[in-house]
């Protein structure tokens, strides 16, 4: 049984977010993939602490790759 004070429908909403960025995808050029490929390879941390360094994810490393 739902008590009509707690249900969430009659509350309305809560929360909502605003999405501010191009909302496009990025066009990566070789030769910048090829440097963060590159990157993953030097030690300087796995491909997870590469990817969070440009904003990508993982994934799409490990795909370049």
């Amino acid at each position: 049984m739902i008590i009509p004070c707690d249900d969430p429908v009659s509350k309305g909403a809560q929360r909502f977010e605003i999405f501010s960025g191009a909302g496009k995808r990025r066009d990566w050029p070789p030769e910048v993939k090829a440097s963060i490929v590159a990157e993953c390879y030097s030690g300087n941390g796995g491909v997870g602490a590469v990817a969070r360094r440009h904003g990508l994810d993982p994934s799409q490393v490990y795909a370049w790759r």
